[in-house]
């Protein structure tokens, strides 16, 4: 049964059961998410934001005007930004409104917000792994149009998506290691033991965890890894067998992403399209701010997504702003908050960084 108490917006976007409902193509769930609301009062706003993406994705996909898309764009963040900064949302870029259609696009393929579409590395890259161990290996292969739930034998999570293919040793735990090879797309649900590290190995990188929840996805270029939960190290396969060419070990933490390049053996650090919140605003105020200084948004925005938010404190000493935000996405926050003090910013390593020239209010 589905733990809706945990939904965020993602969740409902990505839920099947939801979006037909919301689009009146099953009636039949109606006491389901009807019911949840009078279950779940809290939950009341943000499934009305994802009702509201979803039918303006809808919308839009059915021949919308950019400027009709843009208007129910701003219906739908007219509730959540104050009146002094509504002014700036028709000239904010709709960059966070491509990536929510993103979600609703690859839903189909069974993740959200990547460019590329999702393929398996050639076969021989995953072959020769597997075919290198000694263990005997158990492989499972989804064939299928869904997506496949798996438990492993130490009780792991893993949602193996079509064309995927996984394969394991049936000595799950050996050499002090959770060893797993990947072809193809896979979310990863790992149960935490210290002891025994796991590791996914796809197409080139290594992905090393204790016990947290991330994606892999690999495509016929790169690797791509997103974390969820915990903590994630990756590093290239070929370092590990050769040491003397060591690249630095790149540690990811929740919201972020790692990207693999096959070809130059490189990895870089970015942040996921749609960074969730890793803990719940304070109930009482969220994220609304009274004439408050940009330093205090800044760090309420750090602390609730765990993203390094990084600027000059002393060129913006002088910088506050009045703003009411709720469930928008980060990047839709981080919009309205750098065009109302005529800032810009940049994603960088994983962080964001901002740059201005001050405030002279």
């Amino acid at each position: 049964m589905k733990n809706y108490k945990d939904y965020d917006l993602e969740d409902f976007l990505l839920d099947d059961s939801f979006r037909l409902w919301v689009n009146r193509e099953d009636s039949s769930a109606a006491d389901v998410w009807e019911g949840l609301v009078r279950e779940y009062p809290e939950k009341k706003i943000i499934m009305q934001q994802a009702r509201d993406l979803i039918l303006t994705w809808t919308a839009h996909s059915e021949g919308v005007s950019d400027s009709d898309l843009e208007e129910q764009v701003a219906r739908i963040l007219d509730n959540t930004v104050s009146k002094k900064s509504r002014t700036i949302i028709s000239s904010i870029p709709l960059k966070w409104f491509s990536v929510a259609a993103a979600i609703l696009v690859a839903v189909g393929l069974g993740w959200y917000g990547l460019t590329e579409q999702s393929l398996p590395e050639p076969a021989s890259s995953y072959e020769k792994y597997v075919s290198e161990t000694s263990l005997p290996m158990k492989e499972v292969v989804n064939s299928g149009p869904k997506v496949m739930l798996l438990t492993l034998p130490e009780g792991s999570k893993v949602t193996l998506h079509p064309q995927g293919r996984i394969s394991y040793s049936e000595n799950f735990v050996h050499g002090k290691k959770r060893e797993v090879y990947l072809s193809g797309e896979a979310f990863f649900d790992v149960v935490r033991d210290a002891q025994n590290p796991f590791f996914v190995y796809a197409n080139g990188l290594a992905t090393r965890v204790l016990g947290t929840s991330f994606l892999v996805k690999t495509t016929k270029s790169n690797v791509e890894v997103l974390v969820r939960s915990g903590r994630v190290s990756v590093l290239p396969i070929k370092d590990i067998e050769h040491p003397g060419d060591h690249n630095a070990e790149l540690l990811l933490t929740p919201n972020q992403q790692a990207i693999f390049s096959i070809k130059d053996n490189q990895i870089s650090k970015s942040i996921t399209n749609m960074p969730l919140e890793l803990i719940k605003p304070d109930p009482e105020d969220g994220f609304v701010f009274e004439n408050q200084p940009v330093s205090k948004i800044f760090t309420a925005l750090e602390k609730v997504y765990g993203i390094p938010i990084i600027y000059d404190a002393a060129v913006m000493e002088a910088c506050s702003l009045r703003v009411e935000l709720s469930h928008e996405p980060f990047f839709v926050k981080l919009d309205v908050i750098t065009q109302t003090i005529g800032a810009s910013y940049r994603v960088s390593d994983g962080q964001v960084i901002v740059t201005s020239e001050g405030c002279r209010f």
